[in-house]
């Protein structure tokens, strides 16, 4: 008797384990044979359709799949028709409140002397991304790389918000112009993300209540800015911002997490991290995981992992997430 007594507790405990572990998400591979930048991005159309770019081989053949059911089954990669004679670097996806889709990337140019630089170009689809307008350009600068890796900000019907790498402007797409947005501040190459509230927040570890014309430094911010291009920054419906931090050794780390701040940017909860990617090994590439809000329970995340000793080699994958395991434990 003493023996079921004792043993019973832990042949349940290890049961419980096991199926947790047999209900954690589970990445889905949504493309293989991934080489050099892939750099993936993502963003959910006005219908619910999910988009996804990223580039298959290094400086080209930039592909789009979609997702009609939430990230859980997709289409095959298409080429994108508008770089396929273009060496590019890939960019992001923005969906507009109208319906609208945003497409930006990156193509490298020679400049006056000769020296290989990038500037953006971004399309736009107003049919879920089955088809796509005639590219337009954002201005080169000749003295600097300008790089888009994050979405747009759409702060008006006349005013799109870029983070670039050498300049954070405010466009006009009906004019087709320019601006320094806000104050000035040069933000780097990191996400910068409007809450529910209004406040925008920067991956730069900065806040902002008026629209970008004062900033304030916040303290112990998820580890974005210095390498703004690979990671990742949030706004959910329910007023979560949720970062994505690459943990380890190497450009890719060994793991990665997601933390979480629940009072508008303020403050960021690294105790109750959340880790959604760790096989044990270096991760292969440059990581840039690339979130986006599913619907009012989930979040989706797009990620590359190019080592080619795992099973089915290099790949582009897409994780689904509760936002209930996101909550404060």
């Amino acid at each position: 008797m003493s023996r079921v007594i004792y043993f019973a507790p832990v042949l349940l405990l290890a049961s419980a384990l096991s199926s947790a572990a047999d209900e954690a998400p589970k990445p889905v591979r949504v493309a293989t044979g991934v080489s050099g930048h892939i750099h993936p991005a993502a963003c959910v159309t006005k219908t619910g359709t999910v988009l996804v770019s990223f580039s298959q081989s290094n400086y080209k053949d930039l592909r789009l799949i979609r997702s009609a059911d939430g990230g859980k089954t997709w289409t095959e990669p298409a080429a994108f028709k508008h770089t396929e004679k273009l060496e590019i670097y890939p960019g992001s996806l923005t969906a507009l409140a109208d319906g609208r889709v945003v497409h930006a990337w990156n193509t490298w140019y020679k400049d006056a002397k000769d020296v290989k630089s990038r500037f953006v170009q971004f399309s736009v689809s107003r049919d879920d991304g089955k088809t796509w307008d005639e590219p337009k350009s954002l201005p080169k600068n000749p003295d600097a790389f300008s790089v888009i890796r994050h979405p747009l900000i759409e702060l008006s019907d006349d005013a799109w918000l870029f983070s670039l790498s050498d300049r954070t402007l405010a466009y006009n797409p009906k004019a087709q112009a320019v601006t320094d947005f806000a104050d000035g501040t040069k933000h780097g190459l990191v996400p910068i993300v409007r809450t529910p509230k209004g406040t925008l927040v920067s991956g730069a570890g900065k806040r902002s209540t008026d629209g970008g014309k004062k900033w304030e430094k916040v303290d112990q911010f998820p580890a974005i800015g210095a390498n703004g291009w690979r990671f990742d920054l949030v706004a959910l419906d329910n007023g979560y911002l949720v970062g994505s931090e690459v943990l380890g050794e190497g450009i890719g780390g060994n793991k990665w997490r997601f933390v979480v701040s629940r009072d508008d940017g303020k403050t960021w909860d690294f105790d109750g991290a959340v880790e959604f990617y760790a096989p044990g090994r270096a991760i292969g590439g440059r990581a840039c995981p690339r979130t986006v809000q599913l619907d009012k329970d989930t979040i989706g995340t797009v990620f590359y992992d190019d080592d080619k000793a795992q099973t089915g080699g290099s790949g582009v994958f897409f994780l689904r997430t509760p936002i209930k395991s996101l909550a404060a434990k």
